[in-house]
């Protein structure tokens, strides 16, 4: 006997076929359409592999294209996790853990992740990427990437600064150039197979990575070596806690060379600390001292209130001003304005600021610099500290003009002594010359800048022959270079004690400032050296360094002696500690 189908089971029955075949066509239109566009994502993903390639940085040279900065090829080591088994993994960490030094539980972990890379070891020595290749092993792979390399080690180490593992720039030149230097990475797109291995023939598209620019400094690296050995041995002899020196082109503001002490090697930059890493040309602030003395002098003669022959009653060494007294060390009578700055005269510097008033001493101020940034293309560049005559002290009329009550840094004050160098003018210090793209076309290139006219030319060549007489008679004896012309000033500052509380008495910023040839300079030099010891003075601890630097610079462009030097003068000579020590006083 034939069972029967009920109406309402064949309805049913047919309902429910129609339902899940209209389920099942709705999921493939949805698959194929709605979805299409992700889920070929996620099969590109499954069977694509998108590798970074890296853009080779940028090289940092001298002004002659002598590399400060370069890179070199360094092995790194990778594993693909995803396809090791469990005792693969064991094994492997601690083979790896052996040769590089890891720690292997580290490793394991590391190898236990579900990924097709991970980085086990950047920038490892060539015997290490050796030894992992006799491993054999193909889930660990070596590659090459470029390290960062300084060959010429601490040479001009603060100026440049450092990058990072992954070529990013953290300080120096390698942070404010870093858009420049990087480069665009760029990419390869290749097949990779079921484990997640690169099938290298298989290779689909290649967009090349564009390398970073070329940075051409102001620097001449033969300048820069010179002053570094001679600061770093000043630096050892005097037992300083600091020194700086800076070499300019005294006309176009190019900056020929930077030295800092202590130093450090940027390409051990992690085991130094970070003292050894500062700028001190640009970042500290000092007290000058009688250095500061060109500025009050320039300005009387500029504004006609004394002439190089005027004569000034320098009260034999004393002289009762205001509240307080002021000292000479030796007891000078009536001084010409030439001999006040020759002989540092403290009572005699204070007489000529006195004749031109707060507010004419403060635009010459502002004039040479003081008181603002520079503008030199460095990071952490240091303004100074120059009051405005409305916020003076009771003491500020005779202490200013001899550089007390005012902070400056190296670098403002060779741009000072360059302005009386190069006929008057205030120039604008700069160390980038251009920036060239890895085919050597010059993308940007800087050019001097002179900001303004601070003295006529005629006062700028009349102060030359006063500081050239500074160093051939005064304090500055130790900076005289047979058969060439040499003008400067040396200074030695007290240190204000911690909380302002007064001036030390046993730390000193000892400086000297000039420039070379005195007809017509073509260098202008700082240096200073922070807290010397035993001796402190300008002349004889920050002058030799000048003479050193400057002597050899001449010598190797082929400047010949044009002159006979004068006689040395042996009181001069061994009075010129003691002089100096009464400008910091």
């Amino acid at each position: 006997m034939r069972a029967l189908l009920s109406p309402r089971r064949f309805w049913f029955l047919y309902i429910t076929l129609f339902v899940l075949f209209g389920l099942v066509i709705y999921q493939i239109f949805q698959l194929t359409y709605f979805h299409q566009s992700s889920l070929r994502a996620l099969a590109d993903r499954q069977h694509y592999l998108t590798i970074d390639v890296p853009p080779v940085r940028g090289p940092i040279t001298d002004r002659t294209g002598k590399e400060f900065v370069t890179n070199l090829k360094i092995p790194s080591i990778y594993a693909v996790p995803r396809i090791l088994d469990k005792d693969e993994r064991e094994k492997l960490s601690q083979s790896l853990a052996k040769i590089l030094g890891l720690d292997r539980g580290w490793l394991a972990k590391r190898l236990a992740r579900d990924k097709s890379f991970v980085w086990i070891k950047r920038r490892v020595g060539f015997e290490e990427a050796d030894a992992v290749k006799k491993l054999e092993n193909p889930a660990i792979g070596i590659i090459e990437e470029y390290k960062r390399f300084y060959p010429q080690g601490p040479m001009l180490a603060q100026v440049l600064g450092f990058s990072n593992v992954d070529n990013q720039g953290l300080e120096g030149i390698e942070l404010s150039m870093d858009n420049d230097l990087r480069g665009k990475p760029g990419k390869r797109i290749t097949k990779r197979d079921a484990k997640g291995r690169e099938i290298k023939a298989f290779e689909m598209k290649t967009l090349p990575a564009i390398d970073g620019n070329r940075i051409v400094l102001t620097i001449d690296q033969h300048l820069q070596y010179l002053a570094e050995k001679s600061l770093e041995q000043a630096f050892k002899q005097w037992k300083a806690k600091g020194a700086a020196a800076v070499v300019m082109d005294p006309a176009t503001g190019e900056i020929l060379a930077m030295a800092n002490q202590p130093g450090f090697d940027p390409n051990a930059y992690d085991k130094s600390n970070a003292d050894t890493k500062r700028n001190r040309a640009i970042t500290d602030m000092y007290e000058p001292g009688s250095v500061f003395k060109i500025v009050t002098a320039s300005g009387a003669l500029n504004e006609e209130v004394v002439t190089p022959d005027t004569t000034i009653f320098c009260e034999n060494g004393k002289w009762n001003w205001g509240l307080k007294v002021l000292h000479d060390v030796h007891p000078y009578g009536t001084l010409t304005m030439t001999d006040v700055i020759v002989k540092s005269s403290n009572i005699g510097t204070v007489k000529m600021g006195l004749k031109l008033g707060p507010q004419r001493l403060q635009k010459y101020i502002k004039g040479f610099g003081f008181g603002s940034w520079t503008g030199i293309d460095l990071a952490g560049e240091a303004p100074g500290y120059a009051r405005p005559p409305s916020q003076w002290s009771g003491t500020s009329p005779y202490n200013i003009p001899m550089g007390q009550e005012i902070m400056v840094t190296a670098l403002q004050m060779v741009t000072a002594m360059s302005v009386i160098a190069n006929g008057g003018k205030l120039v604008k210090p700069y160390i980038m010359a251009k920036v060239e793209d890895p085919a050597g076309v010059t993308l940007k290139e800087k050019k001097p800048v002179i900001k303004q006219q601070v003295i006529r030319p005629e006062i700028a060549a009349t102060m030359r022959g006063i500081l050239t007489k500074v160093v051939d008679e005064g304090t500055g004896t130790k900076a005289r270079i047979d058969g060439i012309s040499v003008g400067g000033k040396t200074g030695t500052a007290q240190k204000i004690l911690p909380g302002g509380k007064g001036y030390s008495h046993s730390a000193f910023m000892s400086s000297f400032v000039g420039f070379a040839p005195s007809d017509n300079p073509r260098y202008a030099m700082v240096v200073v050296l922070d807290e010397a010891r035993p001796l402190y003075y300008g002349g004889t601890v920050a002058a030799p360094v000048f003479k050193e630097v400057i002597e050899a610079a001449l010598l190797t462009q082929g400047s010949q002696p044009h002159r006979e030097s004068p006689p040395p003068d042996i009181s001069v000579k061994a009075n010129s500690a003691v002089a100096d020590l009464a400008v910091a006083d």
